[in-house]
């Protein structure tokens, strides 16, 4: 009976001695359970109102488009009608007959000839100076002194001819449509050399009356 009791108290020794050689490393504890956070709650984002942009309209030029250019022939006829309205085919054709009118003037002046020269004088300028007194009263103002006026055709020779003599008209001034005067363009001055009526649809010379 010993004999037993001892083999099994060998028997049990015996266990624990290849339980304590079989393996030095230590035995893990158990795990503990993964406590499970809660899920962040999500924070609303507010955004920022998006800025008005003030858009710039664009400028919009306007063309101008290119004047067109203005002839000699428009800018004398724009001035010899300031005072009047008068087509251009009508200054064309009136600066057109009295520039004739005076080519046989000048050919009148150069052979001394009266009877020519009458037959372009306005019947009133005629009658004017066929009287005395106003001839007389030319007298006084001729640079020649001692000269005197007796007739019409005396003031022809005596003072129509010399204030002429040699000048050159340019240009035709419209006063009214039926009354013009043919000037010497000299700088931004007009000289006056002659003017003209129209008188039942023929432009005649009209002779300057004395100054009062």
């Amino acid at each position: 009976m010993k004999k037993i009791i001892h083999s099994a108290i060998t028997a049990t020794i015996f266990a624990l001695t290849l339980v304590g050689c079989g393996s030095t490393e230590p035995v893990p504890a158990p795990a503990e359970p993964a406590v499970e956070e809660p899920a962040p709650v999500p924070v609303p984002v507010v955004e920022d109102p998006p800025e008005e942009v003030l858009e710039e309209e664009p400028e919009v030029m306007e063309e101008v488009a290119p004047q067109p250019e203005v002839s000699l022939e428009d800018k004398e006829y724009k001035r010899s009608t300031t005072n009047v309205t008068v087509t251009k085919e009508t200054f064309v054709e009136d600066k057109t007959r009295i520039l004739q009118i005076i080519e046989d003037l000048a050919l009148y002046m150069k052979n001394g000839d009266f009877k020519g020269w009458t037959s372009y004088l306005a019947p009133e300028s005629y009658s004017y100076w066929t009287k005395k007194p106003n001839l007389s009263k030319a007298s006084q103002r001729l640079p020649k002194k001692g000269l005197r006026l007796n007739t019409i055709e005396d003031y022809f020779k005596f003072v129509f001819i010399p204030a002429r003599r040699g000048r050159t008209v340019d240009e035709i001034r419209y006063d009214t449509e039926t009354e013009v005067n043919v000037v010497q363009v000299d700088a931004d001055k007009d000289i006056v050399y002659y003017t003209f009526t129209k008188i039942n649809g023929k432009w005649k010379l009209t002779l300057p009356k004395n100054p009062d």
